[in-house]
């Protein structure tokens, strides 16, 4: 995996951005105040998270220890292996602390909290000079060793290690059908996840292709004060593996296509063709792939030199009054 050091904004816009591909960012957070204390290890740190703490109920998973200690689906895919909580951050700080005493204890994880609302002032005395924090709110995940099966986002993504060591296993989205995807509206989380709980442990008869993905895997292993950027749509299997402490505080974001619209329609629009095309025959489906290839995908440039810019409505830039317009008449068909 391509590596940075120092970077500006400027050079992370018009150089990485651009790329779609990942990149770790060596160094970029090692200024943080969090990351010193994270340094220092579990109790200073949470100590410092502590000060920031307003006492809201944040969201976190619990899981029993076990070989595979990831947070995903059950054998039978008929739910998950853990269980879904809702408490103040002092509550579940204790109990990371008296974790850190058992020589096995279960998988504890605060996950994707709103910094903003659970622990105001973090992100202002720990920035990221690389992202518009107006653009990219910061969300922070707090357990101790865990993984996070291989899942991917729809936004664009920086991931700030702040304590602890992750490994992340990043794969380009063609391997999709190789990595033994779960059904996209059942799913641990609210992104699509593969039913293999860990890559490297996975069963070779259970899932024979998933060594055909890792060969087209990238790799990094990222230390406190290290970053990774994860381009919208890559597979990424995420590993806390610090015994006591892991925390990473991470951004998404998405480019506004245009003043007064919204850019949320991606994964929807994926549930709504799933449910359209996938009862048809074979070659029914072949034939809209291909209608989708050109009218979704592809007239771009000469392909629409036939129609006047002036003309080309969906073909064209959509401005956010036509676009309300359209979405209205959608949701109606819907209501149908």
């Amino acid at each position: 995996m391509k590596e940075l050091g120092s970077i500006s904004r400027t050079q992370f816009e018009r150089e990485v951005l651009p790329a779609y591909e990942p990149v770790v960012l060596r160094g970029v957070a090692a200024h943080w105040p969090l990351v010193q204390q994270g340094r220092a290890g579990l109790e200073p740190c949470l100590r410092y998270l502590m000060g920031f703490d307003q006492g809201k109920p944040v969201d976190a998973l619990l899981a029993k220890p076990e070989p595979v200690r990831a947070f995903g689906y059950r054998p039978e895919l008929d739910g998950f292996n853990f269980m879904h909580d809702k408490r103040p951050l002092a509550t579940l700080f204790e109990q990371l602390w008296r974790y850190s005493h058992f020589p096995d204890p279960p998988s504890l994880a605060v996950q994707s909290v709103a910094v903003a609302e659970a622990l105001p002032g973090l992100a202002q005395a720990n920035e990221l000079a690389l992202l518009d924090a107006a653009l990219a709110p910061p969300r922070i995940w707090i357990g101790n060793r865990a993984t996070v099966p291989a899942h991917f986002d729809d936004s664009h993504n920086v991931a700030c290690v702040a304590a602890g060591r992750r490994r992340f296993t990043l794969l380009p989205p063609q391997c999709a059908p190789l990595l033994y995807m779960g059904p996209p509206d059942h799913a641990p989380t609210q992104a699509p996840m593969s039913v293999v709980r860990d890559l490297y442990q996975a069963d070779p008869a259970s899932f024979p292709l998933v060594q055909q993905a890792l060969e087209q895997a990238q790799v990094a292993e990222l230390e406190p004060g290290d970053a990774i950027y994860i381009p919208p749509l890559w597979f990424h299997q995420v590993e806390a593996l610090a015994p006591q402490l892991n925390i990473l505080m991470n951004y998404w974001w998405r480019p506004a296509p245009a003043p007064g619209r919204k850019d949320d329609l991606h994964l929807p629009a994926m549930r709504l063709s799933m449910l359209a095309f996938r009862h048809l025959p074979a070659a029914e489906r072949q034939a809209w792939l291909a209608l989708f290839a050109h009218y979704v995908f592809g007239a771009e440039a000469e392909a629409l030199a036939h129609i006047p810019e002036s003309q080309r409505h969906l073909f064209g830039r959509i401005d956010a009054g036509t676009e309300a317009k359209l979405r209205k008449e959608l949701a109606d068909f819907l209501k149908v």
